[in-house]
């Protein structure tokens, strides 16, 4: 068993899932009103493991880590798709780049 004293040197993503009660919405509508889901605490996720809420600033940090991570994924999807548009994108044929028209 290592020894630690202190924080964590970095955060971890921890497992989230969608709140029971108000279905990921983060809001419920028991009558007439829309009124903030108590369990989430409007959040609409809660901790996997136990089922309660995050503190916000728990909340917070986890939202990051994954916006992060998303951000990430669509830097790398575009790099592949400029890629592959530019594959596609040829000079052309021809002297100079162009292409060969017949006239």
């Amino acid at each position: 068993m290592k020894k630690r004293s202190g924080p964590a040197l970095k955060q971890e993503k921890r497992p989230l899932k969608p709140c029971p009660i108000c279905h990921g919405g983060g809001f419920v509508k028991p009558m007439f009103h829309q009124m903030p889901c108590d369990r989430c605490e409007a959040s609409g996720v809660v901790c996997k493991e136990t089922g309660d809420s995050l503190a916000m600033a728990d909340l917070i940090i986890q939202l990051r880590i994954r916006l992060t991570e998303r951000n990430q994924e669509l830097v790398e999807v575009r790099r592949q798709m400029a890629a592959m548009r530019a594959e596609s994108n040829g000079r052309g044929y021809g002297a100079g780049g162009s292409r060969y028209h017949g006239d």
